[in-house]
């Protein structure tokens, strides 16, 4: 089963936001946080038990960006 999360992201931070039913939802969420000062962008990650994709078309990143997976499985934005 997929997990879909939604991971905002600032200059030297981001969170993670799991337990999304659907990309649609996780893009949602993304978007209502995107007023919040410092909040730079989003991405949308699909994950399953096989491992994770970025969901470009609901994230809304620069391209400039680095999505990566950390030790405690949590995704971090770096922004370059």
């Amino acid at each position: 089963m997929k997990d879909f999360i939604c991971a905002y992201f600032g200059k030297d931070w981001t969170i993670t936001a799991r337990g999304f039913g659907s990309a649609k939802d996780a893009e949602k969420h993304g978007l209502f946080m995107m007023p919040t000062a410092g909040v730079f962008g989003f991405a949308v990650i699909a994950e399953n038990d096989n491992g994770w994709q970025l969901n470009p078309d609901r994230s809304m990143l620069s391209g400039k960006e680095k999505v990566i997976q950390d030790d405690l499985n949590n995704f971090k934005i770096i922004c370059a």
